[in-house]
């Protein structure tokens, strides 16, 4: 990584000045991994919403950095998650989400294992000369409820949430008060021909929300629009009035607004006008050019109802393709001649709706994750 520029401390510090990292480290695979070591394997990161593993034996699945990782609620009620991958050989044990039997069984060699991890049968174990079997458990990983989602840690001597992301769950209960509530009403699943950061950056601006996506910002008012930092979160905030190209609410409903969170290293959590249901952004990240997303939209109720049905279709066929040809066309433009190699960040100086204070704000986290590289 030699030809790779070393950021120092202060990268960005100053938003006014700003031009954002240098574009190879959005393209180098030597970058990407690096950033799966230093920033994933140590970071707290958002699988799904509580509601997904609310009952005994439920479970998801999901793939991170190349980990395959299970979320599970045991019979005893206790949140677990560990690696899906037998002790045995190595064969991945379960997939997709659903719900598990009372035993988790491997469909290689038929090792079962109970909901806490602990190895219940092997076949054959009791004619192996020293097999053993307190050391051929599942591994675990750390795992937290907070604010009503899902994170794993896969440092075993991680802090809590918290002190990862102080404030957030206070802030988001209160854009979102039935947030434990909500169930999964829709996803859309990507995988999206772009560095996980491009996405990222995307996301902490709305300077490209009047051009790029007229039914949001016919909703929102961009000109009523804040950026807050909190260190490894930020916060997104407008007024919104109901619109006939996005958002349809209750005009009674006293300050109508939109929350839009970004939380250190890559889960975007919105809370549309109306404060009843929530959008997700889930960044799973393949490899330096490749973003395995999900697209999650929540609410209160199961059976959907006609103008939901019809919300969901917006954001499926409308809003969510317009950012995904954006982050894809910036990631071909990275690796362009024409490109300088790094941009202005169009930061103001009021910290207006329209300003990129934001990504100054995150590529100075980033430039600090690299300091060691």
């Amino acid at each position: 990584m030699n030809d790779i520029q070393r950021l120092p401390a202060d990268f960005c510090a100053s938003a006014d000045e700003a031009y954002t990292i240098p574009a190879n480290f959005y393209t180098r695979p030597e970058v990407f991994e690096y950033e799966q070591d230093k920033i994933f394997a140590n970071s707290w990161i958002c699988l799904g919403h509580r509601s997904e593993v609310a009952e005994s034996n439920d479970y998801i699945t999901r793939e991170v950095i190349g980990e395959s990782i299970i979320v599970v609620r045991g019979r005893d009620g206790v949140l677990r998650a560990f690696y899906n991958v037998c002790p045995h050989r190595g064969h991945q044990l379960l997939q997709g989400s659903g719900k598990a039997k009372n035993v988790i069984t491997c469909p290689y060699h038929a090792w079962t294992f109970k909901l806490d991890g602990e190895l219940a049968h092997a076949r054959n174990c009791d004619n192996v000369a020293n097999f053993d079997k307190d050391n051929s458990s599942l591994v675990q990983l750390k795992v937290e409820e907070y604010a009503g989602f899902i994170f794993i840690n896969m440092n075993p001597d991680a802090g809590p949430v918290e002190e990862q992301l102080p404030g957030l769950q206070a802030r988001m209960r209160q854009a979102c008060a039935v947030i434990d509530d909500l169930h999964l009403a829709a996803r859309f699943v990507t995988e999206t021909p772009a560095n996980w950061k491009s996405i990222v950056d995307n996301y902490m601006e709305c300077y490209h929300c009047a051009p790029a996506h007229p039914g949001f910002a016919d909703s929102v008012d961009v000109g009523q629009y804040s950026h807050t930092l909190h260190g490894n979160w930020s916060l997104q905030y407008g007024l919104a009035k109901p619109s006939e190209k996005s958002f349809k609410f209750d005009e009674s409903i006293k300050d109508a607004s939109f929350s839009g969170f970004w939380a250190w290293p890559c889960t975007m959590f919105n809370v549309p006008p109306g404060g009843n249901f929530m959008t997700v952004i889930y960044e799973f990240p393949v490899d330096a050019e490749t973003t395995l997303q999900h697209y999650d939209i929540y609410f209160l109720n199961k059976d959907i109802t006609p103008e939901q049905q019809a919300l969901i279709e917006w954001y499926r066929d409308v809003f969510r393709p317009e950012d995904l040809r954006l982050v894809e066309s910036v990631q071909k433009g990275l690796k362009s001649r024409g490109y300088r190699g790094q941009g202005r960040i169009m930061a103001d100086r009021q910290r207006s709706g329209m300003s990129e204070h934001g990504i100054a704000h995150f590529h100075n986290l980033i430039a600090v994750a690299h300091l060691d590289r």
